[in-house]
């Protein structure tokens, strides 16, 4: 049986590299690691712990010289957010998790609710040229849920 070390040889060059870089460079100034907070798993159901755990590898994904979002930016992506929550309980879109039609139209005024509230707030501080947008997602939805209600 031949020697199992012949041949080649393992070395772990993270350590290596991490050594020399420590001694050559200075430390770096940045801010202390703040974690993210583990949610208690017994309290969370399926869909609150995946959304949780993207938001968790969303902030790591984050360039730490990128500083602040913008507020605007933010409300953006929160807006798109609940207006694919809002076709999900009106049950126009499958749940993705269970491939299965959940209606509940409660849950889909709100975010509806929620969508236009927001579109009002930032309406004034974006370009004209994405207003109409703005005000085309709010009355799509608004539609729809009227035209879902009626059927019941």
């Amino acid at each position: 049986m031949p020697d199992e070390n012949e041949g080649f040889t393992v070395r772990d060059r993270r350590r290596f590299v991490a050594e020399e870089t420590a001694e050559t460079a200075a430390p770096p100034a940045a801010a202390p690691e703040v974690p993210f907070p583990s949610p208690p798993a017994d309290e969370l159901t399926d869909d609150e712990a995946s959304a949780f755990f993207a938001a968790e590898d969303a902030v790591e994904g984050m360039p730490e010289d990128q500083g602040l979002p913008d507020v605007y930016s933010v409300l953006a992506l929160f807006m798109g957010e609940l207006r694919h929550l809002a076709w999900l309980r009106m049950g126009l879109v499958a749940n993705p998790s269970t491939g299965r039609i959940e209606r509940d139209m409660e849950q889909a005024k709100i975010a509806i609710d929620t969508v236009a509230f927001l579109a009002s707030q930032i309406e004034g501080v974006v370009e004209p040229d994405e207003r109409l947008p703005l005000k085309a997602m709010v009355s799509d939805l608004q539609i729809n849920y009227v035209e879902q209600s009626k059927r019941g």
